[in-house]
């Protein structure tokens, strides 16, 4: 579960994407669950670009751990002593936590902090709350009463900072990036090892193709969050994304994109070079619902078909 470049010391560096609780109290979880977690490739890709870039320092390895609850269980115990064992010298981060896993993140924070682990919170709710509001929610006080550090935004160009901040001791209480959205053209790219990709049901990995929205309706919090400039990976990274999971054995993609159909690289994609290495693969696209209506779009269709991808675009 782990990669990490050797050094004298390592920064133990572990990355979590909590569940939810059921309607009776009780943490959601499979054996496999349906799709992985967008929110932790995308983060799992950045720390091993910086573990790479030996941001530490030349002497201070940094050693990833990818978890996702809701196929495998937390067990803060065992974190607790992993970090002991390192001289408690490490970082747990939540990625990508939505409202409806917010209280869990918490909960899993609360034994850590306990025992002196460092923990922040990232994802929507976090973000959502402070771009959106203008007091600060009672869980997510309750979160930084608990010593937990909060942080807004985007992690692209802004890990690093985090991971030092951690490593010298001096987290700051909210990180706050929601004005600093950064471009992701050319940007370390999502990845999950093969392991991982293994615990859903579909052998699918993930990543994004943009983010941010122009439009602005009233039922969509993308716009507050990730802005209304559209920013998108350029064909060439998606076809970096795809080789490099295909020559780690993953032939089968969920693309999500905050506006997949005015995405003005979509033309791009489905050039013949950027067909999966043996024509064959299969992709799922992604949109948030309700944006527009995309069987109605013959233009899209013929593109996407025309790429040899299998699409389905939800709306649920």
């Amino acid at each position: 579960m782990s990669n990490g470049v050797r050094g004298q010391r390592r920064f133990q560096l572990i990355l979590i994407k909590p569940s939810h609780y059921d309607d009776h109290g009780y943490v959601i979880q499979w054996f496999r669950s349906i799709m992985p977690s967008n929110s932790l490739a995308a983060l799992y890709g950045l720390a091993i670009d910086a573990a790479e870039r030996h941001v530490l320092g030349p002497d201070v390895s940094i050693e990833v751990t990818p978890i996702d609850e809701t196929n495998t269980r937390i067990k803060p115990n065992r974190i607790i002593a992993q970090l002991n064992r390192n001289g408690d010298f490490g970082l747990v981060a939540m990625v990508g936590v939505q409202s409806n896993q917010f209280p869990r993140a918490v909960d899993i924070a609360r034994p850590l902090r306990a025992a002196g682990v460092p923990v922040v919170i990232g994802g929507f709710h976090v973000s959502g709350c402070m771009s959106m509001l203008a007091e600060m929610q009672p869980d997510i006080q309750e979160a930084l009463d608990l010593g937990v550090s909060l942080f807004a935004g985007e992690a692209e160009e802004q890990l690093d900072g985090l991971l030092r901040d951690a490593a010298s001791g001096r987290l700051q209480p909210i990180y706050n990036y929601l004005n600093d959205l950064p471009s992701i053209r050319s940007a370390p790219v999502p990845f999950l090892l093969r392991k991982h990709v293994k615990r859903t049901a579909g052998n699918y990995s993930t990543f994004d193709a943009g983010r941010g929205c122009p439009y602005q309706c009233s039922f969509c919090t993308i716009i507050n969050v990730q802005g209304r400039k559209s920013r998108r990976r350029s064909p060439d990274d998606v076809e970096h994304i795809i080789r490099q999971n295909w020559a780690a054995g993953i032939h089968r993609f969920f693309i999500t994109d905050d506006n997949l159909a005015r995405n003005q690289d979509l033309g791009a994609h489905p050039r013949p070079h950027h067909q999966t290495p043996h024509g064959g693969g299969h992709q799922r696209q992604s949109d948030d619902p309700g944006r527009y209506p995309v069987p109605q779009d013959p233009e899209l269709r013929r593109k996407v078909c025309k790429g040899r991808r299998n699409p389905r675009f939800h709306r649920d």
